[in-house]
Formats: structure tokens, C-alpha cells, sequence
């Protein structure tokens, strides 16, 4: 029997293990980020893994809790908040199920671990409607079965977390051969690499005196205090627009110089941060797309946020002036991101237009904050991208108001949910009519491949032109017409007849229309009729729909 050191942990250990375990995140999150097999832009696991639990890191370092309960259950509210992206969402439940199995205690020994790790993976397999395996959720079940065993072998709190440890190195590396696309790629899963990390750094923190957490980029949604709107007039802001990003840097020892030189003409209020890998920035500008443009030229964006200082100032203004407005039946939140597209989802009768999708996924807790602005009863929350939807589940739990998520995976699905709502029908009802409605949505998109990768059978170059239809992808070469051909043959075999094609940042209006030319050539003969719109989405050259 191994004579370890300990048998059980209190509350200051505990708290120890998680914030060890988000700076091993935050570490070792680009190591997680290029096992995504997909090659197109997307939000990255290792970054979601790290922004959610390094949320709890940092409320965990405000002050010391009294019992292991109140740590454990700090640490799950504050990943809820924080959670982005599927994998952030995941890990999220895996803790929160951790609190539950740590309810009422004041340290943790060894079978107490192992029934916590249990309600965790029960926790969050019960909020994944299809739970596939060779993803996280195995990883963690394997985990927490392992540790069910030692537990019966040792109660030791060490001994079950080194057991554990031993059998999610074994789940993770099966992982490449439970998923035939990480087969084929030959890696193991992103996911479950993150939660090997954590579990690996919670047992190296017992014997550290102690950790740190210490981000690389400041969190966007720190709390501010409130402001006196009043002392000053709206005409008194010369930029309009709060514009902050992110963008990783495609060559780490690039000189960002230029682009702060380029910002101090375009705005004021300039923070640029250039740690060799990322490039923060805040800049007060009245261009925030010539700002965006530019910042491309460095790395590709991690995260967006673009405000309407005038606009936010004048509603604190009536807010001020104003008694509360009653509440009305129905609001909306969506996420979306290119000044086309946001106008589009406003005037559609979107309530508050939350930046994110590709590359940029929010959190739990933007979202939550979203819907607090809106004064209605029922909130409907369109996702409009596979990798936010279980962000936005989590949100009904974080609010009185009623909060239904439409399962929208795209844009376009997103706009055609809003057209299908009915002011005068119930909730429910709504509810289903637009869940139906989005199923008739083809959706399709011509991005850039981010990586190198062999990709169902097809070797793809970074750089290369990727074209997805229907979330999967269709043909990737170097020459775009192959793709709007290959992709205008797919409608026409579909039979639809609306065609819808956004234009994104930096591509002008005749070369969408050149676009539009080509479905129409290979559409001639039928009732399909073409629209074409200016997006001026990220990420996305064009987003394509067809009804």
C-alpha cells in the first residue's frame, strides 16, 4: 500500500487544486487547441476550457471560504457564468456535479472524491443530448469509474485522484480510436485532454506550497462600477465606438508597432497589449471595421466586441429620466457578429445583438446579462452556431425570466426563426413553429482553412478555400469559383428556390454580385430568386441560404 500524504483535503487544498488547475489550462491551452481536427476557424476548446475555469480562479483568489462545500460550490457558479463554448460548458457541469457530491462537507477523503467526480459526470451526460464516445464525457466517466474502485482499495483523497489520473490517460489515448475522424487525423480529443490536465494538475498542486493564477488576457467581462451618465453630454464623445478584440498572431515575433501607430490615427483611449502569441487591444474609434480590417493582417481573432458609446449613453440618459416600463410578452437576444448582420437581426426585432460565433463564442454569463436588459416575460435566445447552444441551455438557470433557446446553428437560421415568430401565439407554440421552421434552412459558407489537415479524405493546406455545406464540408482548393460552383450544383439539387448570399468583411458588392452570377448561370431554368446582402461578417467570406 503506497503511504501518501494526503489522505484529505480542506478547503484552502481544494481551492489550491483549482486554481492550479486553470493556470495548467490557461498553460497548455494552445497545446489543446491544435488537436481540433476541423480546419476551418472555430472557437477553440483549449481556449473555452481555460476562460471557464480560470473564472473560478479568479473568484476564488477575491477571498477564502470557510468549508469545501462553499469553495466547491463557488467554483461551479463561477464557471457556469463563464462558460463558453461546448467544452467550457462541459467542464462547467462537471464541477457543478462536484459540488453537489460535496455538499454538507467540510474536507474530502478518498470515496468522497470519487462519488463527487460521479455526480459530475452524471451531471453533465445528462445535459448533452446525444453524448458521443472518444469525447471528454468518456474521458470523464472513465475517470470517475476508476476512482470508484480505488476509493473501495484506499480512502485516500491522493490515492483515488493518482488512480483516476491513470485510467483518463488510458480513455484519452482510446479516444483516437473510438472517433473515426481523430482516427483518421491521428490525434486524441481536445476535450479530453483539457479535463487530463486538470485532474494532472490538481495532483501536482498537493504538493506545491502554493499556485497562482495568472491569465494572459484580461477577462471582457469584468464588472465595472456604475457611472454618473449625467456629467456629461452625448456630444461631448468623439469616437463613437468602444472596439475591443483579441487576435492571435499568425508569426509570434511580428512587430505590432504599426497597428498602434495605425490606431492612435483612427481613435484615442488606445491599450494594445502584444505578448508574443496575442494582441490585445481597446481603442475609442468612429471606424471600428477599418480598425478590424486592419487588425487582420496580425493573426486571426479570438475574441470581438464592438459598442455604441453614443447610443449606450443616451439610453442611460432615459433610463435615468424614465419609470420602469411594464414588462413586455415577448424579447430576443441573438448572437451574431458584422454590422450587416446585426442590423438585419434589429430590424427584425432582435432586442440586444450579443457579439460572438466562429472564433468568438461567449459566455454564459454575456448572455445572461443580455437578457437582463430586456424587459419582457419570455426571452428567446437565437445560438446561430453549433458551439454556443449549450452555452445559452445554461442560461435559464440564472434567471427568473423564461428563457427558451431555438437551436439555431447558423446566421440564416437565426434570421428565418425571427420571421416565423408570431406576436399573438403562446410561448409554446412559438417555440415549436420556429424549432420547425430552422429544420428547412440549408445553410452554407466559404471560410478559410486555419491548419493543416486531412479532412474526410481530403489534404487541406492552411490558407486553402474550404466551402461547408450543411455544417459539413464540401470542397476545399485554392481557386474560390470551384467552391461557389460546386455549392451552386448543391441547390440545384436541393430544389430550393430563395437564395440568400452575405457578403462578409472585405469583399466588395461586385464581387458578390460576380458570386451571384454564377448560382444564377447554374440556376437558370428555375423559379430561384437571388438576394444578395452586405453581411460584413468576420471569418466568413460569403454565408450562404437556401430555402
Amino acid at each position: 500500500m503506497e503511504n501518501l500524504q494526503h489522505n484529505k483535503i480542506n478547503a484552502e487544498e481544494y481551492r489550491k487544486l483549482i486554481i492550479n488547475a486553470a493556470q495548467c489550462l490557461e498553460d497548455n491551452k494552445e497545446e489543446i487547441n491544435e488537436l481540433n481536427v476541423f480546419p476551418v476557424p472555430d472557437g477553440d476548446t483549449g481556449s473555452n476550457m481555460s476562460m471557464t475555469i480560470g473564472h473560478a480562479a479568479e473568484e476564488l483568489l477575491k477571498n477564502k471560504d470557510a468549508s469545501i462545500e462553499e469553495v466547491a460550490v463557488k467554483t461551479a457558479k463561477a464557471m457556469l457564468h463563464g462558460a463558453r463554448g461546448n467544452s467550457g460548458v462541459i467542464i462547467s457541469l462537471l464541477f457543478r456535479g462536484i459540488a453537489k457530491g460535496l455538499e454538507n462537507s467540510t474536507d474530502c477523503d478518498g470515496i468522497a472524491w470519487a462519488k463527487a467526480l460521479q455526480h459530475g459526470v452524471e451531471a453533465a451526460y445528462k445535459s448533452v443530448d446525444r453524448p458521443a464516445e472518444g469525447t471528454i464525457l468518456t474521458v470523464a466517466r472513465c475517470c470517475a469509474d476508476a476512482a470508484m474502485k480505488a476509493a473501495e482499495e484506499e480512502n485516500s483523497f491522493e490515492y483515488v485522484l493518482s488512480a483516476a489520473i491513470k485510467e483518463a490517460e488510458k480513455a484519452l489515448a482510446n479516444t483516437v480510436y473510438q472517433n473515426p475522424v481523430l482516427e483518421k487525423a491521428g490525434v486524441v480529443d481536445a476535450g479530453g485532454k483539457g479535463w487530463l490536465l486538470v485532474m494532472q494538475a490538481m495532483l501536482h498542486a498537493l504538493n506545491k506550497d502554493s499556485v497562482s493564477y495568472e491569465p494572459k488576457a484580461i477577462s471582457d467581462s469584468a464588472t465595472k462600477e456604475k457611472a454618473d451618465f449625467s456629467s456629461f453630454d452625448t456630444a461631448d464623445i468623439t469616437f463613437g465606438f468602444c472596439t475591443e478584440f483579441i487576435v492571435r498572431k499568425h508569426d509570434g515575433d511580428s512587430d505590432s508597432s504599426p497597428l498602434k501607430s495605425y490606431l492612435n490615427e483612427m481613435g484615442d483611449s488606445i491599450v494594445l497589449v502584444d505578448d508574443g502569441e496575442i494582441i490585445k487591444v481597446h481603442v475609442h474609434t468612429n471606424d471600428p471595421h477599418a480598425v478590424l480590417g486592419e487588425a487582420l493582417k496580425y493573426g486571426v481573432y479570438e475574441t470581438v466586441k464592438v459598442e455604441n458609446m453614443r447610443t449606450q449613453h443616451t439610453n442611460k440618459l432615459v433610463e435615468a429620466e424614465e419609470p420602469k416600463k411594464e414588462l413586455k410578452k415577448y424579447g430576443f437576444v441573438s448572437v451574431a457578429n458584422g454590422d450587416g448582420i446585426n442590423s438585419m437581426f434589429t430590424e427584425l426585432g432582435v432586442d440586444v445583438i450579443v457579439s460572438g460565433g466562429q472564433t468568438m463564442n461567449p459566455s454564459t454569463e454575456d448572455l445572461f446579462k443580455a437578457v437582463e436588459q430586456i424587459d419582457a416575460e419570455n426571452v428567446f435566445i437565437f445560438p446561430n452556431n453549433k458551439n454556443i447552444i449549450m452555452t445559452a441551455n445554461q442560461v435559464a438557470e440564472l434567471t427568473d425570466k423564461n428563457v427558451i433557446v431555438i437551436p439555431t446553428r447558423t446566421i440564416p437560421q437565426g434570421f428565418t426563426a425571427m420571421l416565423g415568430f408570431d406576436p399573438e401565439a403562446e410561448v409554446e407554440d412559438n417555440k415549436e413553429a420556429m424549432t420547425e421552421i430552422i429544420a428547412g434552412v440549408d445553410t452554407m459558407q466559404i471560410t478559410y482553412a486555419a491548419r493543416n489537415s486531412n479532412f474526410d479524405d481530403m489534404d487541406i493546406k492552411e490558407g486553402d478555400y474550404l466551402a461547408l455545406y450543411k455544417d459539413k464540408l464540401l470542397c476545399s482548393d485554392k481557386d474560390l469559383t470551384v467552391l461557389y460552383d460546386a455549392l451552386a450544383e448543391k441547390v440545384k439539387e436541393s430544389g430550393k428556390s430563395f437564395i440568400s448570399i452575405y457578403y462578409g468583411e472585405g469583399v466588395s458588392e461586385d464581387e458578390a454580385q460576380a458570386v451571384a452570377d454564377i448560382f444564377e448561370a447554374k440556376l437558370v431554368g428555375t423559379d430561384a430568386e437571388i438576394t444578395v446582402y452586405n453581411g460584413a461578417q468576420p471569418v466568413y467570406y460569403y454565408i450562404i441560404s437556401a430555402e
